[in-house]
């Protein structure tokens, strides 16, 4: 693996850290009885800031129904953002999505989807138009273990193979110690044949799996796939075992707990820059709340809005 530039270290971690901040203020919120349910991504965050960083804004990603991570570290407003989750009309989607079905166009987050799987299909979508337009953008499609076994997930495996579609499937394995859906219990953290991604050769396409709170070793296997998607040779198929956690940073499968521990070990972060990086996003998580919260809310007669294009 090549060693990474110091740069490169702490905007992975800056951009974990953000991720959680965020959540974490999305937590108060739900405490206090100012917005509804969430499904948080707390314990993913290596693999949403690792995939980002070698993604442009042009580059598209599809989510699922725990998006905030997946949405933050692409570079989404957060303050439109958090006005989403809370249904007012100034949110990246006026209040109409919510948390389940959140997207930025502007940085290419076309889609988070309250059903499972549902936006693999479409992320071979987006996959396909940039192939027809001769670009070099690539698109990523965010899955869980649950969703890689419905049918439109195998189809789109098998149809961008077939057309060697420039994507990146990236499993999020959240249930790494029992394989439950394959009914085969993990020899953890040893990878098993119960691994997801032995499904990519069925495919004729790479795969593999890793341990997903490595952040360096998911931005390295990110980055080789990244490469071939950019390349023309199509798509990869890539399982990152997770463990969801809680708000705090004790687990020893936290992603931030263990980089934090490694690059001050390293002399990369110091405690100076480590609260430095927290305070600055602590800030701006607290003005996306209060942008959030002073927000109006969508007029009734705005449900009739944006439904459909109207003729020219």
């Amino acid at each position: 693996m090549t060693k990474l530039p110091d740069s490169t270290k702490i905007e992975l971690y800056r951009s974990m850290v953000a991720i959680r901040i965020f959540e974490n203020g999305v937590r108060v919120l739900i405490k206090e009885g100012k917005i509804g349910h969430v499904s948080f991504y707390t314990g993913g965050e290596a693999v949403a800031a690792a995939v980002s960083a070698h993604l442009r804004k042009e580059d598209q990603i599809g989510s699922t129904h725990r998006p905030l991570g997946h949405l933050i570290a692409k570079g989404a407003d957060i303050k439109k953002m958090m006005a989403e989750i809370a249904g007012k009309s100034t949110g990246s989607n006026k209040g109409k999505g919510g948390a389940y079905h959140i997207f930025d166009p502007e940085v290419g987050a076309l889609g988070a989807n309250g059903i499972v799987g549902g936006s693999v299909p479409m992320a071979a979508g987006y996959a396909l138009a940039n192939q027809l337009k001769g670009t070099d953008n690539i698109s990523v499609s965010y899955f869980g273990e649950g969703a890689s076994n419905q049918g439109g997930v195998q189809e789109t495996l098998n149809l961008a193979a077939c057309w060697k579609l420039p994507m990146i499937f990236v499993c999020e394995n959240s249930s790494p110690e029992e394989q439950t859906m394959l009914g085969h219990k993990i020899e953890y953290p040893q990878l098993s044949i119960t691994d997801i991604s032995l499904r990519a050769p069925s495919y004729a396409m790479p795969g593999a799996s890793h341990l997903g709170w490595e952040v360096e070793k998911v931005y390295e296997k990110v980055g080789e796939a990244v490469e071939r998607a950019r390349g023309g040779d199509g798509p990869t198929l890539l399982e990152f075992k997770i463990h969801r956690l809680n708000a705090d940073e004790e687990s020893q499968y936290c992603p931030i707990k263990c980089y934090r521990e490694k690059l001050m070990q390293e002399g990369v972060l110091t405690e100076e820059l480590d609260s430095e990086i927290r305070d600055k996003e602590a800030k701006l998580v607290e003005e996306a709340i209060d942008f959030a919260m002073g927000s109006p809310e969508p007029e009734l007669l705005d449900a009739y809005q944006d439904i459909f294009v109207e003729e020219s």
